[in-house]
This record gives structure tokens, sequence and C-alpha cells, in this order.
């Protein structure tokens, strides 16, 4: 972001892709926006903190399907 690399070189020199600098980049300059709107990181945090345990419930009830399904077939 300084300029001091062209995305390019900075993927080489990182071994990444370019579109995932782009990525990056984009994330930090969002994050950045929300910051100096107010938004603060606990909020985000609470976000995904709640994110992940919907995952884990579907996680779980996937695994609960699958064993019964294992007992039915008698695996």
């Amino acid at each position: 972001m300084s300029g001091e690399h062209t995305i390019a070189e900075a993927a080489r020199e990182y071994e990444v892709s370019e579109s995932l600098i782009h990525t990056w980049r984009a994330q930090f300059l969002e994050a950045g926006r929300a910051r100096l709107q107010g938004v603060r990181p606990d909020a985000a945090q609470k976000k995904l903190e709640k994110e992940v345990q919907q995952l884990k419930a579907i996680i779980a009830d996937k695994e609960l399907s699958l064993y019964i399904a294992k007992k039915i077939r008698g695996l």
C-alpha cells in the first residue's frame, strides 16, 4: 500500500496470487472505513463468533445424520 512494491512484485516475493493480495487490501481498507464510522472490532468479533456457532451446529447436525444413517445400515 505504500507503493514500495507493485502487487505483482509482492505476489512473487510472498508466493501468493495477486488476487489474494487485492482481497487482503480490500479487507484492510474496509476494516479501516468501518472503524472510522464507529463500528467497533468487538461487534465484528461477535458476528464472527455467532457465525462460528451456527456452523458448528450445522456440522453437529450433519454428524448426527451420518451416525444415524450408519446405524440404520448396520455399520
